[in-house]
């Protein structure tokens, strides 16, 4: 939430009025809300620094991409407070499949999403880590993709055999009323796949259990949504992948798979930090705490 200039200067003459005492004692809760916050980063980074952890990535991925990636992980976590409120285990667990997948989690690469359920962090792929796990095999001349049709425009079936489609008519609008997806392996096999936005909510409605939640993607950024929809069906019924990658392609969104063996949360140990008492905040502000 923005606060603008004038509810700023709002807030601060209301704790001009407040007594010292009311005053360190805020200043008291909100610094145990820094303090929480930071250990528990702190802890998540500490944990990604076990030698046990950085092995299994650095096995992954070999001894320079397996570290950088653990790096890449911590900075996606502090970014994000809510992922600083998961478990540090649940959190590397998660970005261990995504490595396995060789699929990033850096939230700018939109590859895979680390993403907080409670205390649990789980995996959910997007729509370019579709595409990569496509590329990946190496069977791909035209890897996988969804381009739109346009109001105005229809899909006509071009041959019913190969499943051959062609968008005819003119594009009369910027809107956006359906979705195509294409491949083309160096075989010289072809899929086509179209989808009505209709067909992609229903489809979203029906197989995520998240669909109507507010904070849920199909309702914040629907059209990327209806496009991943596209690309998985696509792919689930005419991809070319190992049963493992597959697996991953096919679940509609959190990708569970091997559950990798990892320290306990509890092996990571960190010394208490010392809070600010209410005569030091007080002393600090010029007042003596009243006796």
């Amino acid at each position: 939430m923005t606060i603008t200039p004038e509810e700023s200067k709002q807030i601060q003459a209301e704790k001009a009025l407040m007594s010292p005492e009311a005053r360190a004692t805020e200043q008291t809760a909100h610094d145990q809300s820094i303090t929480q916050s930071k250990t528990q980063l702190d802890k998540i980074k500490a944990y990604a620094a076990m030698d046990e952890v950085q092995k299994r990535f650095v096995t992954l991925l070999g001894d320079k991409v397996g570290r950088a990636y653990v790096e890449s992980v911590v900075i996606a976590v502090a970014n994000n407070d809510d992922l600083q409120k998961c478990t540090a285990s649940s959190i590397m667990i998660s970005a261990m499949r995504a490595a396995s997948l060789h699929l990033s989690v850096d939230p700018l690469l939109h590859q895979a999403h680390l993403v907080p359920m409670g205390k649990d962090a789980m995996l959910i792929l997007d729509y370019r880590g579709l595409q990569q796990l496509s590329i990946n095999t190496g069977y791909y001349e035209i890897a996988p993709f969804v381009g739109e049709v346009y109001e105005g425009e229809s899909v006509k079936i071009k041959n019913r055999f190969s499943g051959e489609v062609e968008v005819v008519g003119e594009r009369v609008s910027d809107k956006v009323i359906g979705w195509l997806a294409y491949f083309k392996g160096k075989q010289g096999d072809e899929r086509w796949l179209y989808m009505s936005n209709e067909e992609c909510d229903a489809h979203g409605k029906k197989y995520s259990k998240s669909f109507s939640s507010g904070r849920s993607a199909w309702q914040t950024d629907r059209e990327k949504m209806r496009r991943k929809t596209v690309l998985r069906q696509l792919l689930t019924r005419y991809g070319n992948f190992s049963p493992e990658i597959k697996s991953a392609i096919t679940q509609e969104e959190v990708v569970d798979g091997e559950t990798f063996n990892l320290p306990s949360d509890d092996s990571v140990i960190l010394p208490e930090k010392e809070l600010r008492s209410q005569s030091e905040i007080l002393g600090q502000m010029g007042f003596e705490e009243n006796k």
